[in-house]
């Protein structure tokens, strides 16, 4: 699980919390990055949580470079999101894709 002052971020996919490689901080941009191993077709989501800060947050996602709206929590809560909205009462799920390598 990701932390960062009093946040915590981690992927869930097929009922489990997926582990975390190369973690990477940047204290200036207040930004935590990580790799996680995945598997094509495989479902996702994503969740985070307000350890507590008394800060009213939103988040967002970026998945591939596109932004994906996330939650507000109120200076404390647990949020997740496991797609993306494609209408008015509908929505695409995350799904993990094929990982092309240029070169091979």
């Amino acid at each position: 699980m990701l932390t960062h002052r009093g946040f915590s971020a981690w992927i869930v996919s097929e009922g489990e919390q997926l582990r975390e490689y190369l973690v990477a901080v940047d204290a200036d941009a207040h930004r935590v990055s990580c790799w996680i191993p995945s598997e094509a077709g495989k479902s996702f989501s994503v969740h985070w949580k307000d350890e507590g800060t008394d800060v009213h947050s939103c988040s967002f996602i970026s998945l591939d470079g596109f932004v994906v709206p996330g939650r507000f929590l109120f200076g404390h809560g647990e949020a997740s999101r496991d797609g993306i909205r494609t209408g008015p009462i509908t929505e695409r799920p995350f799904i993990f894709a094929e990982q092309h390598i240029k070169g091979e």
